[in-house]
Formats: C-alpha cells, sequence, structure tokens
C-alpha cells in the first residue's frame, strides 16, 4: 500500500509541473484596481459615533455596501428600523467568533498579498480578454455567509473564508474538503472562477450533463490561462492524490459514463452527481477526484483547443456550443 501511495504522489507531483502553455509576458499589460479595505473600515467603527459613520460608509461605498448589508450579512439598510440593533447582533456575533481578530492577523492593513496576486492574474485577463473592465476588489468580514462575490464595478472577498484549514470555528461549519480551500491561497483562484462564471454564464437551453462537463471545463481551461504559475491542484481543489487519481483514470472515467449511458443525460442528479461540490465522486471509489465529469469536460476542451488552432480562449470563452465543441474536439482518453 506505501507503495502505491508513493507513486500516486509521484505522479502528481509530475502531472502538477508540466504544462506552461500559458507561460506568457505580461510585464507590459497594464492594470489599474484598488483594494479597499472595508473591512477596516467597518469594525473600527466606534459604538458612540455609530450612527454618524455609517451614512458615511453608504455613500464611500454605495452599490457594494447596499449588498453587503442587504444580502451578504442580511441586516437590511440604515432607513431600517431595526437596522442598528441587527448591526450590533452582527457585530457582536463576529467578535464572539474571533473574526475581526483573525483577519487582520491573516492580512495586515499593509499587506500587499492580494493586489500582487490579483495583479498579475488582471494582466492575463487584461492581455486575453482587452476590452475587460478590471474591477477594485473591496474586502469584508460576512460572517462566513459568502467567499468571493461581484458587483457592477467591484470583486468582493470575504476574507474570514480564507483563514486557514486551522481556524477552528470551521470544523464545526464546513466539511473537511471545503476546510482544506480556506486558505488565501485560494482567493486568485475564487476571484478569477468568479469572473469567468459571470461574464461567461452558462447557457442551458441544452441542459445535459455533457453541456454542463464542458461548460465547467471551460472554465478552468480560463483558469489554466489566467493563472499559470498556481498548482493545478489549488486550480481545482484537488489533494495531489486526487489529481493524480483523475489523470490515472482519465480512460476509466470516461469509460464507465459511456457505459452507464449518463453523458447526454438531462436528470439533474446525474448532473450533480459528476460536476457537484464533493468530497469525491460518488460513482467510484472514496478516494476519487470530487467533479469527476467536470475534469473529462476540461479534457474535452483541451482537446478542442489543440485541434482548432484558429480557436483564441476568447472566442472558446463566449462559445455556447457545448456540442460543436464536443464535436471538433475529436476528444479519446
Amino acid at each position: 500500500m506505501k507503495r502505491i501511495i508513493f507513486v500516486m504522489l509521484l505522479l502528481s507531483v509530475i502531472y502538477g509541473c508540466n504544462k506552461n502553455d500559458f507561460d506568457i509576458d505580461v510585464s507590459a499589460v497594464k492594470v489599474d484596481f484598488q483594494v479597499k479595505r472595508f473591512d477596516i473600515d467597518f469594525f473600527n467603527i466606534e459604538q458612540d459615533s455609530i450612527y454618524y459613520a455609517i451614512p458615511r460608509l453608504q455613500k464611500k461605498y454605495g452599490d457594494f455596501f447596499e449588498i453587503y448589508n442587504s444580502q451578504l450579512i442580511g441586516i437590511g439598510m440604515p432607513d431600517n428600523r431595526d437596522y442598528y440593533d441587527n448591526l450590533n447582533e452582527f457585530l457582536f456575533y463576529c467578535n464572539q467568533q474571533d473574526l475581526v481578530n483573525k483577519v487582520w492577523q491573516t492580512f495586515p492593513q499593509n499587506d500587499n498579498f492580494i493586489k500582487e496576486k490579483l495583479t498579475q492574474a488582471f494582466k492575463h485577463y487584461k492581455f486575453y480578454f482587452s476590452d475587460a473592465n478590471i474591477p477594485d476588489v473591496i474586502t469584508c468580514i460576512s460572517g462566513f455567509n459568502v467567499s468571493v462575490f461581484t458587483g457592477n464595478d467591484f470583486i468582493g472577498i470575504s476574507l474570514d473564508k480564507y483563514l486557514g484549514k486551522n481556524f477552528k470555528p470551521y470544523a464545526g461549519m464546513f466539511d473537511n474538503y471545503l476546510i482544506r480551500r480556506m486558505t488565501k491561497d485560494m482567493i486568485p483562484v475564487d476571484v478569477m472562477r468568479a469572473i469567468a462564471v459571470t461574464e461567461f454564464p452558462f447557457k442551458d437551453s441544452v441542459n445535459t450533463l455533457m453541456a454542463k462537463m464542458i461548460y465547467e471545463g471551460k472554465i478552468q481551461y480560463f483558469l489554466d490561462a489566467m493563472l499559470p504559475e498556481v498548482a493545478d491542484t489549488l486550480k481545482w481543489g484537488y489533494t495531489a492524490l486526487q489529481w493524480g487519481w483523475a489523470n490515472d483514470y482519465e480512460n476509466k472515467i470516461w469509460d464507465y459514463m459511456v457505459a452507464q449511458k449518463v453523458l447526454f443525460s438531462s436528470n439533474a442528479m446525474d448532473i450533480k452527481t459528476y460536476t457537484g461540490e464533493a468530497p469525491f465522486t460518488t460513482p467510484f471509489q472514496n478516494n476519487s477526484a470530487p467533479r469527476a465529469g467536470t475534469f473529462i469536460g476540461y479534457k474535452i476542451v483541451e482537446s478542442y483547443m489543440k485541434n482548432n488552432k484558429d480557436v483564441g480562449i476568447q472566442q472558446l470563452m463566449k462559445d455556447d456550443d457545448y456540442m460543436k465543441i464536443y464535436n471538433l474536439s475529436y476528444y479519446e482518453p
């Protein structure tokens, strides 16, 4: 058993390091965006000045303030009668969970981690999508409600979802496979995924497993292009063993799905089983990679791009004809 695990780990290292198709020079690409620390502005309000400070924050942060208050933490807006009571309850909850101190320890005020990581990602985005608007980034604490969200001109990041796998409150709220991914290194991945699904939503006029597989495969291909230096395990949310398993058993995953006649199923459970978030893919053993169908969809997209050299990533992401992509991929695992 130990020998098998060693071999799989070795293969995983190889799989994770052999791909530099998107290693391009973006040093000349200019991007202009700010990282705004709403979490610092919000949680530094003194109790005796709260009735004056909140309207100022509302004016400063505009749409973000409304989304944060009404949708993320659900306390309503300042003109609601119960707003300040709800606000105090939320602040008490965050302090009880030690969220504020932990967030500011992990992401100090003058820390450039988010700016530096997203600058590289946004440069790649601008390189491939020259007309793209680069949004400002606004950080917050949402009480574990959300990780990343988008607005008209901003990307919101809830820093309390990225405090590391050893942050004790996570254990009672989230499954282990999710906690493992709640680290600061996942921020660029989650931000670029949020941009991808916002700018290029799934067209469900043909809602089959194959369509969903290829759509999700396109998102993963997009992440490869935007984050070429990020490990595959991070971009997929896999362990090294899961990444090795997916690559080792690609043909067996495909053969099984063909034999079960699920590839073109429109059954919601089939689609969820092969592309939904889970600790593993349930038709296979519990050490399998989750979203095995998405992995096959990604391989189909890879094959499509290799066999259609005239297609660029911008054209790929805008193409909603999933069956055309499948047919022209000439995919053979």
